[in-house]
């Protein structure tokens, strides 16, 4: 599975983009710019307290993976 893509961590949680993020005064690209802007930062696999996230957020809800 390709997990790939825009990662952003926010006091209520994340924000995952696979191929692209638009903003008003930016825009990130898989294919194009990747830098790190306004909390998006790119990852070739999604980050360690993303996947912690989603589980602990799964098991709140009562959810699998």
């Amino acid at each position: 599975m390709d997990t790939s893509g825009f990662y952003k961590e926010t006091e209520e949680g994340w924000f995952f983009a696979p191929n692209a993020v638009h903003a008003p005064t930016y825009t990130l690209e898989r294919d194009g710019n990747r830098e790190s802007v306004d909390g998006w930062e790119w990852h070739e696999k999604a980050p360690m307290d993303y996947l912690i996230y989603l589980t602990l957020k799964n098991e709140n809800t009562g959810n699998n993976l």
